[in-house]
């Protein structure tokens, strides 16, 4: 099991996914070449943020289907962290979405050498969204 000290620091996105139950894998939400950064603090906050920095991938530069239900290429929320076991709870203060703000944003967790994957179970089409973190 993770310590709050390992998850102390700044992280920068590796990769950004989506996971489903047969281990296959496809583009997340915001394009394969997402770029982002998570900061843990010692005092009890963080902070991430993730954007788009390719095209959207519709020929009509819509957004795809499964794309967090808008248009947009930014997301962000920062607030209070905690550890719960093999978890993160990420209690959002504010957000670049207004539906995450005011709520608590549960994260697995898993570590192997110098990744840090927080994942999420989906309610819809997809299993998992995974997002891979390195050391920044």
């Amino acid at each position: 099991m993770l310590s709050e000290n390992e998850l102390i620091g700044v992280w920068k996105l590796k990769a950004h996914f989506y996971l489903e139950d047969d281990g296959s894998t496809s583009e997340g939400p915001l394009g394969d070449r997402a770029d982002g950064l998570l900061i843990y603090h010692a005092d009890g906050y963080m902070t991430a943020g993730l954007m788009r920095t390719e095209p959207l991938s519709g020929q009509d530069g819509s957004a795809p289907e499964a794309y967090l239900g808008s248009a947009d290429d930014y997301l962000g929320y920062s607030g209070r962290w905690q550890l719960r076991g093999d978890t993160v709870v990420h209690q959002v203060t504010i957000g670049s979405h207004r539906r995450v703000v005011n709520t608590e944003q549960v994260r697995e967790i898993r570590f192997h050498e110098d990744v840090l994957r927080l994942q999420r179970r989906l309610d819809g089409p997809h299993g998992y969204v995974v997002m891979d973190w390195r050391r920044a």
